[in-house]
């Protein structure tokens, strides 16, 4: 995983060749699909979980992606 911006409650990342913003809404945190530069491609979130922070999700971003 390589980050690319966190401002605290939403993080940019490239993992495995793909591009994913990460937002956390102090409820829970979701996992979106995202271009280069950190734009939103589709608002069907591609993981995530309910009670964790947007640093726990980092800390083992993997394993909150949905599989299909």
């Amino acid at each position: 995983m390589r980050m690319i911006k966190n401002n605290g409650n939403k993080a940019h990342i490239q993992f495995s060749g793909k591009y994913y913003v990460i937002s956390d809404n102090g409820e829970e945190t979701l996992i979106f699909p995202s271009d280069s530069k950190g734009n939103i491609t589709s608002y069907g979130e591609v993981g995530g979980c309910e009670g964790k922070s947007l640093t726990e999700v980092l800390a083992n971003f993997d394993s909150f992606l949905y599989t299909f």
